[in-house]
């Protein structure tokens, strides 16, 4: 996914650099970690895809009310909870959607699960290393794009059944591999 940051003003005011100076280095550092919160609270990558972009524009308007002392993420996240609230109220689209309540529910859990991110994506990425190139390529055409296992069924030649108890097994594995490495570092999985 590519990120899209908010141009650079164009002004030769010293103190607006700065400010979008700062931004960015608080923005990039936790651009992934408020993606991973506004796609845990909405069931469709695209939709989060759109609010994401939503948020960062907003974050980037509303940067000069932000209190530096303050921690970015969580004022972030505060963002992006109203603008996930406001798109499932405005998205009619699906007839299944979270409750208030519920929605509640997730952002405050989320929230608690954040500073582990960084430590479970690492671990991750270790783990999808001991793959076999195979396998690799099966996870990422999977759930890197947007193919159905049906499609990517038709396109190998193998039933989809085959390709889900495949995806299946390097699940668990890769499960198994982040929750000992995490354990490894003194992390709950």
């Amino acid at each position: 996914m590519t990120y899209q940051l908010p141009e650079r003003p164009a002004c030769d005011d010293t103190s607006q650099d700065q400010r979008y100076a700062d931004f960015l280095t608080y923005y990039s550092g936790n651009c992934d970690r408020l993606h991973a919160y506004i796609y845990s609270l909405l069931p469709h990558h695209a939709d989060a895809d759109d609010v994401f972009q939503r948020c960062s524009l907003l974050l980037w308007k509303k940067f000069e009310t932000f209190d530096q002392g303050r921690d970015f993420l969580s004022w972030a996240c505060g963002v992006a909870f109203y603008e996930v609230k406001n798109f499932l109220r405005t998205a009619n689209r699906d007839r299944l959607q979270f409750s208030e309540t519920l929605l509640d529910l997730l952002a405050e859990k989320r929230g608690e699960d954040l500073s582990s991110v960084p430590d479970h994506l690492a671990a991750l990425r270790l783990c999808v290393k001991t793959l076999t190139d195979r396998q690799q390529q099966l996870i990422w055409k999977a759930y890197g794009s947007a193919t159905t296992v049906a499609d990517l069924a038709a396109d190998t030649g193998r039933s989809a059944q085959t390709l889900y108890n495949q995806l299946a097994t390097i699940r668990r594995r890769l499960a198994q591999c982040v929750q000992m490495r995490l354990a490894a570092l003194g992390e709950d999985a």
